[in-house]
């Protein structure tokens, strides 16, 4: 059984940039969703059309209508052998998947996005107290502040809980600053046995150079320190 945390880092091409803002929403959820597909395919070694991605919002209010939540793979009707995340910023997609039955949550966020600088202030509702001292006597707060956001969404993601569960009762940063689940609210259930790691990026992706503003968090279950293997560009498939 592969125990290493497969992660793709993929640049989606605007190919709906001249139709409108919704035409190239819609293009680019379309894309990043056949993305995921091609990697799950490529690493299952199963044709695209055995595979079908299915969502399941967990405490739903709106419906659980199997197109929004936390993804799931389908491998001819029934459950695939892996689990699989991803997160989109803007034309960028990183999608992670692992053969074995763990938690996996991935987030990508762009730490220069004005809701991690000081008058979005997003400290009072995203941080813990602890977190908050933290951002306060850092050097790089804008920096800290968004990899403490990323980590939270990726753990989130994991969970299935999303923003339901309110990010400040949620701290992923031990006395350093560093990667850690330290606080998890008694109401959510039994508290996950969970990694979280901050995802080094490559510099560029088939010749698309990757904004060094991008960063990446990875939640993985279990206790020990998991394996990361970074695909590059799929292989063309006959």
């Amino acid at each position: 059984m592969k125990a290493e945390v497969i992660l793709r880092l993929v640049h989606l091409d605007d190919e709906a940039a001249d139709h409108g803002q919704q035409s190239r929403r819609d293009g680019i959820r379309r894309r990043a969703r056949e993305a995921v597909l091609a990697m799950a395919a490529e690493e299952l070694d199963v044709p695209l059309e055995r595979l079908r991605l299915v969502f399941h919002c967990r405490d739903c209010q709106r419906g659980d209508d199997g197109n929004h939540g936390q993804p799931q793979l389908e491998l001819d009707g029934a459950p695939a052998p892996v689990r699989l995340s991803y997160s989109r910023h803007g034309e960028w997609l990183l999608a992670a998947l692992i053969f074995r039955p763990v938690l996996l949550g991935v987030d990508l966020e762009d730490t220069a996005s004005d809701a991690f600088g000081e008058l979005d202030n997003i400290d009072s509702v995203a941080l813990t107290d602890e977190e908050r001292v933290l951002v306060e006597s850092s050097d790089s707060a804008r920096l800290l502040r968004a990899r403490l956001w990323i980590r939270k969404e990726a753990l989130l993601k994991s969970t299935g809980h999303g923003l339901r569960l309110a990010p400040d009762t949620v701290g992923v940063a031990d006395g350093d600053g560093n990667p850690s689940l330290v606080l998890w609210p008694g109401d959510a259930g039994e508290r996950p046995g969970i990694r979280l790691l901050d995802v080094e990026l490559p510099t560029s992706v088939q010749g698309v150079p990757v904004p060094a503003t991008l960063a990446a968090a990875l939640a993985v279950g279990g206790s020990s320190q998991p394996g990361i293997t970074f695909r590059e560009a799929l292989a063309k498939r006959s």
